[in-house]
């Protein structure tokens, strides 16, 4: 037999601890999104909104903002203002199991 193609050598990082080897998923793209606040208006609110209207928050000005990523929470983190422009500082990130549970 050919030992070549033996896939269960100790120098296989996909076997190796029997970790998988998640660097061949590293460049997979995900959307990420930062949601600030939702809010429920009726249908005739939203077809009365126009430029310059602003839409009142149920959240405080400092509250902490939810990371998503593909739609699934796995962050949450501060918005703040960088040179004019908006960002988020990641002040904590969802333990998997905590992420996992909110699967099912």
């Amino acid at each position: 037999m050919n030992d070549n193609l033996d896939s269960s050598t100790d120098d296989d990082p996909a076997t190796s601890e029997g970790k998988p080897n998640l660097e061949a998923i590293m460049h997979v793209p995900l959307a990420v999104s930062v949601e600030l606040a939702r809010v429920n208006m009726p249908l005739h609110a939203v077809a009365r909104l126009h430029r310059g209207m602003v839409i009142e928050l149920n959240k405080d000005a400092n509250a902490e903002v939810d990371i998503l990523a593909n739609g699934q929470v796995f962050a949450r983190g501060e918005v703040v203002a960088i040179g004019g422009k908006l960002g988020v500082r990641v002040i904590e990130v969802v333990p998997a199991t905590e992420r996992i549970r909110a699967l099912g």
